[in-house]
């Protein structure tokens, strides 16, 4: 899950308190194995896109080697910076800026072919009210005729989960293996998140940290594409493009067209 470091310059996204942790509590081959494929579909031949919420740039970079020209918008320094270093070390050259989601239209301009939101950044806005204005910038930045892809939990399915645990997942970084779980708690609008990763560095040690996301259903979801002049073209529940079923599915992913 893209989320960034605390000391943001806004509210949005504010879930993980370290980018380097948030790095190490992912498999990025096996995420970027799931998740490009599916971009480069709906995206279409490569053009302008816009990673919006980018987080540490892995999927910006893997878009780039393929020939787009990416934008990568982000309200964490400290994840730009990373992301940047993610970038040199792949030999790309995405543009990394640092906009939060209300300033994204009025910083970076519109026609891009493609706004991808994934990793639920959207639902880390910080409220409805400012996942509903992220989704009109996404909008505003869009030509007519571009691609919106977003993708969040889908929370209908996690409400009635006590406890509510996904995980583990396990990645590797320099050598050590580290294992993450997640735990969420409904409160009214509001996800409470907690990460918690362990690891053996001469006996078992773990870094935790909390945060929070607004839980968004998929009729809210609709009414701001709707609001927004986007025109809903697929509902998945997985980046296997399963049909989304809001009783099983673990995400949510919208595709749209701004028309």
């Amino acid at each position: 899950m893209d989320v960034p470091a605390r000391g943001s310059r806004s509210k949005e996204r504010a879930v993980f308190d370290s980018a380097d942790w948030y790095e190490r509590s992912i498999n990025w081959s096996a995420r970027l194995a799931r998740e490009i494929p599916v971009l480069t579909e709906v995206l279409g031949p490569a053009g302008r896109v816009l990673d919006a919420g980018c987080g540490t740039g892995h999927q910006a970079s893997a878009l780039a080697q393929r020939g787009y020209q990416v934008t990568g918008a982000d309200a964490s320094e400290e994840m730009l910076a990373v992301a940047r270093r993610t970038a040199a070390a792949a030999g790309t050259a995405p543009r990394f800026a640092c906009v939060p989601y209300g300033a994204l239209h009025l910083r970076l301009g519109g026609d891009f072919d493609g706004v991808y939101c994934i990793g639920n950044a959207l639902a880390a806005a910080g409220s409805r009210h400012a996942a509903a204005e992220a989704l009109a910038q996404f909008a505003a930045c869009l030509r007519r005729g571009g691609r919106l892809f977003v993708q969040i939990l889908n929370f209908a399915a996690m409400r009635d989960q006590h406890p509510c645990v996904h995980g583990p997942r396990v990645s590797h970084v320099d050598g050590r293996e580290y294992v993450s779980l997640r735990h969420f708690r409904f409160a009214g609008e509001i996800v409470e998140i907690t990460h918690i990763t362990l690891w053996n560095e001469g006996g078992w040690k773990k870094y935790a940290q909390a945060g929070r996301l607004c839980d968004i259903d998929l009729e809210t979801l609709r009414g701001w594409c709707d609001a927004d002049g986007l025109r809903v073209d697929a509902l998945w529940g997985s980046y296997d493009r399963e049909p989304l079923d809001l009783e099983r599915s673990v995400d949510l992913i919208l595709v749209a067209t701004r028309t």
